[in-house]
């Protein structure tokens, strides 16, 4: 049985490497998310859309902290998606919703809207790309 606080659920029968939470969003959000829903499951974009948030931090992107005229409002929970990640990107993204003084949801949908604009810009394509001419200057590949 695992502990509740809010959306998030925590499987206590994890290993300390992995942590299954489950995060609830707007449905906006998982549509944002989503996309055509082509390509990966929710819960791996969803993953996908915290390593890209938090990737970006202190990056001075104007679109990258929580909007302050939402920190008041609540997020809806329409769609609820579980998630098995690693244990430090859970508290990582974690440290940074307290941080920036929202709730884990609050902060879960906000990094779904922000990977989706990425997405939108083909910038996520870009990073890929980047880390693919890396790899290989590297001898990675």
């Amino acid at each position: 049985m695992g502990t509740t606080g809010g959306g998030i659920q925590v499987a206590p029968e994890q290993s300390a490497e992995k942590r299954r939470v489950n995060v609830v969003i707007s449905e906006l959000a998982f549509q944002a998310l989503t996309g055509d829903g082509a390509g990966l499951e929710p819960s791996s974009r969803m993953e996908h859309a915290l390593r890209c948030y938090l990737g970006d931090g202190g990056s001075g992107k104007p679109a990258w902290p929580y909007p302050g005229f939402l920190r008041a409002s609540e997020t809806q929970e329409d769609v609820e998606v579980e998630l098995e990640l690693a244990s430090d990107l859970w508290q990582d993204f974690v440290g940074e919703a307290d941080r920036q003084g929202v709730t884990v949801e609050q902060m879960a949908e906000h990094a779904a809207f922000y990977f989706a604009a990425e997405l939108a810009a083909g910038r996520v394509t870009q990073r890929i790309l980047d880390d693919l001419r890396s790899s290989e200057v590297r001898g990675d590949a």
